[in-house]
């Protein structure tokens, strides 16, 4: 008879079953988790990701949507063409109506002309222009240009009465870009409505969150921007930017605009002053669905584009004996086989910043290259090659950002100037793509300059970066390389022996006075 003690025990036992608080206190933990999980990710895609992205140019983010408004505030400052007299002119680049010795030519144009979105004047292909002669010899030319934000080529038309008597150029060059056509009826009504580029701000809870996450809430106001569009025109008879253009060239439009460029050719033939066109293709100027691609693709969709706008254009200007000069496929080819926008893969890099589709510096050389090619070939009586080489060694400024820092050459000291930090402050400053508060200053040529030297009686530490020609590409890429912050009131950095293009500058001062005094040496 077994022993009771030594009977097996059954497998089976009562369940056991937590206690209230410990599952309340077990959830609460899980669920904390989670949220901070949830929360880190979203710290890092504000903090790292996004700006990461930024920079790589895969993403137009908010800061760059305000930057571009900064720097087209600040052109309108320094940039004192208006709808009375459309020529480009500055402080720092005046035009009078006289040039002796020298031939002119006159380019006119829209913003690609104004500089929408441009940091820097000399990156504009007008300005490109000039520098292309220059590098070919053709020291005794110099480029002036008309243009204003929005205009078409019947605004051109209208400007030529007062601006070739004044300005007597000896050869008119006509940018064509794909919005050109714009026409207006006999009560000045648009014949056809584009859907406004600005949006009102829509109602947003992710704005609550700007203080905390300021980069993921610009994205989620991106996205939200573009669906309204989407939304808005499914109800408005107002056309999407893309679509708009593509109706321009069709009805009572096109027929206009037909008229506008042959009274555009009897107008010049009139002055006698010689002329051609040439046509801009770019990147988009809105976030179409034609620009949603990258890679090899988006250079094809990048020709395809223009092609489809420009080969409508191109014979109603040929018809009027304008020579109408359409790059569309050289420039997607040269635009695929460019090292920089084939690293970078990204439609963005083509624009002159990731919140502006408008024509960046590959473009505009682009543009230039093919301008100056054309007058070679066409008006070689317009051309003579300069005894000088120009390699004079002087240094000079011509564009400044914010315009009002009062640039002036010191009259003792060769390659130096004058000039005062505006405050440090948003109104007052840069901020993009450093993502600090700077300056900038813009050679008017790249020049061989080995050295800077900046001084000022209050200036307690100074940072520069550098942005240099790149001799290979033919042209200055908007990169700025970050030299090191170094501290006291008389600083200098050792640049090497690239050309210097362009200068951002961001400085601390320890007194209100911010007077500053920066020297090239070369």
């Amino acid at each position: 008879m077994l022993d009771l003690a030594t009977k097996p025990k059954s497998s089976s036992s009562a369940p056991r079953h937590l206690a209230p608080g410990t599952v309340a206190l077990t959830s609460a933990c899980y669920f904390a988790a989670s949220l901070a999980i949830i929360a880190a990710a979203a710290f890092a895609l504000d903090r790292w990701i996004i700006p990461e992205l930024e920079n790589r140019g895969y993403l137009e983010s908010h800061l760059w949507t305000d930057e571009n408004h900064q720097l087209n505030h600040f052109t309108y400052l320094k940039n004192e063409a208006r709808k009375e007299n459309p020529v480009w002119r500055s402080q720092y680049i005046p035009v009078s109506a006289a040039h002796p010795g020298k031939k002119r030519i006159l380019v006119v144009g829209d913003s690609f002309v104004w500089g929408d979105g441009s940091n820097n004047v000399n990156t504009l292909w007008w300005r490109q222009l000039e520098l292309e002669l220059k590098h070919r010899g053709y020291r005794d030319v110099e480029v002036v240009a008309a243009g204003m934000n929005g205009a078409s080529t019947h605004d051109e038309l209208d400007w030529l009465n007062s601006i070739l008597p004044k300005y007597t150029p000896d050869l008119v060059i006509f940018g064509c870009v794909t919005n050109d056509p714009d026409e207006r009826d006999e009560n000045g009504k648009a014949y056809v409505h584009m859907m406004p580029k600005e949006l009102p701000v829509g109602e947003n809870s992710a704005a609550k969150l700007n203080g905390l996450l300021p980069n993921l809430t610009g994205q989620l106001e991106q996205i939200s921007k573009i669906s309204r569009q989407a939304h808005l025109s499914q109800k408005s008879t107002a056309l999407e930017y893309a679509d708009w253009e593509l109706a321009l060239l069709k009805g009572p439009n096109f027929q206009s605009y037909k008229k506008t460029v042959a009274a555009l050719a009897d107008s010049l033939k009139t002055s006698g002053v010689p002329a051609f066109v040439i046509s801009l293709p770019a990147g988009f100027q809105n976030k179409t669905r034609e620009n949603t691609a990258s890679g090899h693709n988006f250079f094809e969709n990048v020709k395809a584009y223009n092609a489809q706008r420009f080969s409508a254009v191109a014979p109603i200007f040929t018809a009027s004996g304008l020579l109408f000069v359409d790059t569309t496929q050289d420039f997607a080819r040269a635009a695929s086989s460019d090292p920089l926008l084939k690293a970078s893969g990204s439609p963005l890099r083509l624009g002159i910043n990731p919140g502006n589709g408008h024509p960046g510096p590959f473009s505009t050389h682009f543009y230039a290259v093919t301008a100056a090619d054309t007058i070679e070939r066409n008006f070689p009586a317009l051309l003579s090659k300069s005894s000088s080489d120009g390699s004079s060694g002087v240094v000079s400024i011509n564009d400044c950002m914010p315009p009002y820092m009062n640039i002036r050459a010191d009259e003792h000291s060769a390659n130096t100037f004058d000039f005062t930090y505006p405050p440090d402050v948003a109104e007052h400053t840069l901020f993009m793509p450093l993502r600090r508060r700077h300056v900038q200053l813009s050679l008017r040529e790249p020049a061989p300059v080995r050295r800077v030297e900046i001084s000022g009686e209050n200036l307690s530490a100074a940072q520069i970066y550098p942005s240099f020609l790149n001799e290979q590409l033919g042209y200055t890429p908007d990169e700025f390389n970050a030299l090191s912050l170094k501290k006291g009131n008389s600083l200098s950095w050792d640049l090497g022996d690239k050309k210097l293009s362009a200068l951002k500058l961001r400085a601390s001062f320890n007194g209100g006075n911010q007077a500053l005094k920066i020297r090239f040496s070369n």
